[in-house]
């Protein structure tokens, strides 16, 4: 190897040529590198949808939902199914297990099952849609136009055009559109024209789709030419559909649509209202593409937004709510903050103890590794995504530790008297195995992740990479250009004197500090048990004091607040009474408020929303959390007191958004069984149990009372003497009260629907439906009283499943300084006795409960396997079984360390506070390896018979790095923990956890870890005189 590492030694203008090529290269890859908010990950999650206009929700669930999911049920690999089953459409839910092998082939299973699906209601005209959910396919923005003077019309066409324009920027998917009505020609039959012509409505859908055609005849051939001859009878002018003949008499009578109906060309009817910033808008909502970059894509929409604005008429305002984008450019100026902060901190603890030159050199190893990790990253699909970057940060102080090593051995070799190049040469040969030690146990640290399961362990997999890539980058940077570029400070100053490595001020404190462990020796089992007594205090208070959260809510960057009215309210009232929750909304400071939306009519912006005309949805976006004063929680609060003020709201659900991966709301408990009422009294018992738990708030579910319904029971043996059928009445209600499109035109780039519908005035009178006529097989008009009676009573909005069977989920927050979501769900499992008390029934835990659990086992598990794979690497290292248990208790006591600061910084234990303590299982038994390694060689060179006065001189002869690698960590780290460049909920516990994981290790290794080797030699030497004894 000597030969291979001199080829690189005296090659300066190679090493110079390598680490500019490097730079370039990195540089370039983060200007081109895409940026996104998390990692790009499949989730597993797959969302039918289908459209069943007019059916009620239990008839959606009959012949839609119930339909899917059996064929649904014949698939492996799927974890759960859940369903939503609504007025007009029905939404389900597949999660796919975590185990499955190949995710690709359960979604092709899962759309082939839906296809398979032929026997659904005529109604249904479209087949369901297919959705996988994927983390690279999220809405980036949303944009609304709105405008005080211009109508509705006018406003509609703008965004029109403006719509087409977004759907070609590069890097947009898709184009939603919410407050933008379709354009509908809607015919509103009079029923009093009906009775005088007796005519029934089928009759007049008849006569219109008759009418509205457009096909080809085949061609006209000639000699010279050739023609298409078409049938074309389309409507060029809507107001034409009232000139459609229904019926014509020989006699001359002709009846057409305008004597029965008046037309209107209008839009369809509103059921959502949205807003933003308070004010009406007709908004689009930006799914960037899978591959885009979220900040370009962000910038081009606001530029194309600007540049129309130029040609639009100056009362059309603009708002942006939803950035996304923001809050990735907020965490890149942390990062770059927090990194320049790190780098000049390492910058100055090098040169504290190195000459200029070694510091500045081993210091260029942090951002050379960084830019090679850009280069790499694209090459496995990754993005620069914020657990990414958190990977980065976290490892900057650790990529130095391996040139402090190497630089350090050169120049100790120099002034023994090497040659220049041969003390670099022999430097980096004396070293390089214990360094790539060091380095694969880091790397062993963090293997098992890349391994974990769960919703987890498909997002922190970017971790375990990043960290290699760096380190991988760092070693070979360190092992081949590092010595090349610290080759020309070996030579002698001026009048002969040799270069120093090292400051001198160092040396006294070397001097007592090998005293100090000289005295500690003679006291070594005291030292000992006062370890052990400090490691099993923390870990007793960890275990009955400290909890576990997924993430921390102060981090939070946005809430919902869910606002519910009386049922029954309008929609129209209901969007009057927002504008005083609207109110309070935007009374909050400009340093605390980015925007906000309103959904009025609509109950949630998730995948299944469910529309409610006495509901709105508020979404309000914070300024970034490293930018304002008060907390989130602290914001809610403050808004939560306010809107309890406002009369007339009968409920409202406050929940938080603390960002990561997408794990639901801390409280998540579903009741599940078939007997509608011991589902509805578990459901009231469990929500009543919840509110006496402490730090349990904001409870909803899911199975809240609909609009008011009108049964109508069918008279059957009346129904079979006037020669009508259930379908027919069925048929004809839906047509009067949801109205029929009979058929559509294009015009222009939009397709109008023509919808038959009964005249507003009659629909919303009640004694209508009683005397609505339905036509028989005779052609005679049967008044619907005749056939039936109507029962008023309450509706249900919505049938919700889970895995096939009815369920009610109940959610919440909790109160984190109070509890946990973990110990809230254990509580109500524990008290409940569903087999005594409710048969049948069955509790599930869901949401951010469920993946805590899974988490916390997962991360055990790793921790547990990152240790064992360590010690293992450390038995072949020494070829030892005891040795290697001593490197590996700095672990522990690492962790000891993770626990006395989160416990006196108040914080919870997070799941990247846990991944942080794993990371750091890999680093703190480096400096531990050192040592031990150096001590043996040590005594096998001179003996064991002043031992004590051996390890003393060796630990202190290891001091200097040992000190200086801990310190490159924790100055790089620094920064980060205590938000000095801006704090982000990422990546300050994870920082936390490794930086005083190690901080509170290296004491131990210099200190107990001596110690513990005497103690190894007093045991050696006692079974040895028992040896003897015995024989």
């Amino acid at each position: 190897m000597k030969s291979f590492f001199k080829f690189f030694a005296e090659r300066h203008l190679l090493a110079n040529l390598m680490t500019i090529m490097v730079f370039l290269m990195g540089i370039a890859s983060l200007i081109n590198i895409n940026r996104s908010e998390l990692p790009k990950v499949d989730i597993g999650e797959v969302v039918i949808t289908t459209r069943y206009p007019g059916a009620s929700a239990e008839d959606v669930e009959l012949n839609v939902t119930n339909k899917i999911e059996e064929e649904l049920k014949t698939i492996t690999g799927i974890k759960q199914i859940t369903s939503t089953s609504m007025e007009n459409s029905s939404l389900i839910d597949v999660m796919i297990a975590d185990d499955v092998s190949d995710l690709k082939d359960v979604q092709t299973e899962i759309r082939e099952a839906v296809a398979r699906v032929t026997d659904l209601p005529s109604e249904v005209t479209e087949a369901p849609t297919v959705t996988e959910i994927k983390t690279a396919l999220m809405p980036v923005i949303e944009v609304g136009m709105t405008s005080e003077t211009l109508a509705y019309a006018d406003l509609r066409e703008y965004a029109r055009r403006l719509e087409k324009k977004l759907k070609n920027i590069p890097g947009v998917a898709k184009v939603d559109n919410y407050g933008y009505l379709a354009r509908e020609i809607r015919v509103e039959i009079s029923p009093d024209s009906i009775m005088k012509y007796r005519l029934p409505l089928s009759q007049v859908i008849a006569a219109i789709q008759a009418r509205n055609i457009r096909a080809s005849g085949g061609s006209l051939e000639s000699y010279t030419s050739e023609k298409n001859v078409v049938t074309l009878s389309q409507f060029r002018d809507p107001m034409d559909v009232g000139d459609v003949i229904v019926r014509s008499t020989m006699d001359g009578a002709i009846i057409r649509i305008k004597d029965l109906a008046v037309i209107y060309d209008e839009f369809e009817e509103e059921r959502i209202i949205p807003r933003i910033n308070g004010k009406k808008a007709i908004s689009f909502v930006m799914t960037k593409d899978e591959n885009a970059d979220i900040v370009r894509t962000v910038d081009a929409v606001k530029a194309l937004v600007d540049e129309e604005k130029q040609n639009l008429p100056d009362t059309i305002e603009f708002l942006y709510t939803n950035d996304v984008s923001t809050s990735v450019r907020d965490k890149f100026e942390i990062v770059k903050n927090n990194g320049i902060m790190g780098l000049i901190l390492v910058l100055v603890v090098l040169s504290a103890f190195l000459n200029i030159r070694s510091s500045f050199w081993v210091a260029v190893g942090i951002p050379f590794s960084m830019l090679g990790v850009l280069i790499l990253l694209p090459l496995f699909d990754v993005d620069l995504d914020s657990i990414t970057m958190t990977a980065m940060v976290i490892v900057i102080g650790i990529i130095v530790d391996d040139a402090i090593v190497i630089s350090e051995n050169i120049f100790q070799r120099r002034e023994k008297g090497d040659a220049p190049l041969e003390a670099a040469v022999n430097g980096v040969h004396e070293v390089y195995l214990p360094v790539l030690a060091s380095v694969t146990t880091t790397l062993v640290a963090f293997l098992p992740m890349f391994f974990m399961k769960g919703m987890m362990g498909k997002f922190v997999y970017v971790i375990p990479l990043t960290i290699t890539l760096a380190l991988s980058v760092s070693l070979l940077e360190s092992l081949l250009i590092l010595p090349a570029h610290i080759l020309p400070g070996l030579t002698a100053q001026s009048g002969g004197k040799k270069r120093s490595f090292g400051r001198t001020w160092f040396r006294p404190i070397r001097d007592r500090f090998k005293k100090l462990i000289y005295f500690l020796l003679k006291l070594r089992y005291l030292v000992l048990l006062i370890s052990i007594a400090i490691l099993v205090g923390a870990l007793i208070y960890a275990v009955t004091s400290m909890d576990f959260v997924l993430f921390a809510s102060k981090g939070a960057e946005k809430f919902f607040v869910i606002v519910e009215l009386p049922i029954g309210t309008s929609l129209q009232a209901t969007a009057d009474k927002i504008k005083e929750v609207e109110a309070v909304i935007s009374s909050l400071p400009e340093d605390e408020l980015e925007a906000y939306t309103s959904r009025v009519g609509a109950s949630s912006t998730d995948i299944i929303n469910v529309e409610s005309e006495h509901v709105a949805f508020l979404t309000v976006d914070l300024t970034p959390f490293s930018q304002r004063q008060r907390l989130a929680e602290q914001i809610v609060e403050d808004v939560r007191a306010q809107l309890q003020q406002i009369e007339d709201i009968e409920h409202l659900t406050f929940y938080l958004e603390v960002g990561g991966p997408p794990t639901g709301k801390p409280i998540e408990i579903r009741v599940v069984g078939s007997d509608d009422y011991l589902r509805t009294q578990l459901a009231n018992d469990v929500v009543a149990y919840l509110k006496t738990i402490e730090g349990a708030k904001d409870l909803d579910r899911d199975d809240k009372a609909g609009k008011d319904e009108i049964n109508i029971n069918i008279h059957y043996e009346r129904l079979a003497r006037y020669g009508l059928t259930v379908a027919d009445i069925a048929q004809n209600v839906r047509i009067a009260y949801d109205g029929q499109v009979v058929t559509s035109v294009r015009y222009g780039d939009e397709d109008v629907e023509f919808r038959v519908i009964v005249q507003e005035d009659f629909r919303q009178r009640f004694d209508y439906l009683k005397s609505l006529r339905i036509p028989n097989s005779q052609g005679e008009l049967i008044a619907l009283e005749e056939v039936s009676s109507l029962e008023l009573g309450p509706g249900t909005s919505t049938f919700r499943h889970y895995d096939g069977d009815r369920s009610i989920t109940i959610t919440g927050e909790v109160d984190q300084e109070k509890t946990t979501p973990i110990q809230v769900t254990n509580a109500v499992l524990n008290h409940f006795h569903l087999s005594r008390d409710y048969p049948g029934m069955q509790l599930h835990v869901g949401g951010e409960a469920e993946e805590s659990q899974k988490a916390m086992i997962e991360l055990v598990l790793s921790f547990g396997l990152a240790a064992l794979g360590i010690y293992f690497l450390l038995m072949l290292l020494f070829d030892s079984i005891s040795q290697p248990f001593m490197v590996i208790l700095s672990i522990p006591f690492g962790l000891a360390g993770v626990i006395i600061a989160f416990a006196l910084h108040g914080e919870s234990m997070t799941f990247l506070a846990m991944t942080g303590v794993i990371g750091m299982a890999g680093v703190v038994v480096n400096d531990a390896l050192v040592l031990v390694d150096h001590l043996n060689n040590l005594i096998r060179r001179a003996g064991s018979e002043h031992i004590a006065e051996l390890i003393a001189a060796g630990t202190a002869s290891r001091l200097r790095p040992i000190i200086l690698t801990t310190l490159t960590t924790v100055a790089g780290l620094l920064p980060l923990v205590y938000g000095i460049g801006g704090e982000d909920i990422f990546m300050t516990p994870m920082a936390m956890s490794l930086g005083y994981g190690l901080l509170f290790a290296t004491p131990i290794t210099l200190i107990l870890l001596p110690c513990l080797y005497m103690i190894g030699h007093d045991l050696k030497t006692l079974f040895t005189r028992l040896k003897n004894w015995k024989k």
